[in-house]
């Protein structure tokens, strides 16, 4: 039997899913950290807010972590994907969660929904970035 570049895997495809497996043990590892002051703060509701915001926030990221294999080395079209998908999502929950699920206020999801935010971006922002170093670096090796 010979080998194939098929059987040897991509691995350009196995950087973007061992980036999104990352991001997402990141993320499950911060809402651990969370989930006491949560709790602490607003109880189940707490706990229900800061899981929503996990979903909200983590979901995005994985997209755009994903996506940053399919791009190549268009770093400004990478960008500004990142921020409108994160947007998008993120600014869809909060008014999901302002308009239509009573009782979620400041202290139960937006508190959490912000420091995820800011958590996932500045995760995302690590990896878009380390893109960019590694195609200078093979730039400047070739």
């Amino acid at each position: 039997m010979s080998s194939t570049t098929e059987d040897s895997g991509n691995p350009k495809r196995e950087s973007v899913f061992a980036d999104v497996f990352r991001l997402v043990v990141a993320s499950l590892i911060f809402a651990l950290v969370l989930a006491g002051p949560a709790w602490l703060v607003a109880g189940d509701k707490g706990l229900i807010g800061l899981a929503a915001a996990t979903v909200l926030c983590t979901l995005p990221g994985c997209l755009v972590v994903a996506f940053k294999g399919l791009v190549g080395d268009s770093q400004a079209t990478l960008v500004l994907a990142a921020g409108g998908l994160r947007m998008f999502f993120v600014l869809l929950g909060a008014l999901a969660a302002k308009f239509v699920v009573e009782g979620y206020g400041l202290k139960e999801f937006f508190v959490w929904l912000i420091l995820f935010y800011l958590f996932t971006l500045a995760l995302e922002t690590k990896s878009l970035l380390s893109v960019k170093s590694e195609s200078e670096t093979s730039d400047e090796a070739g």
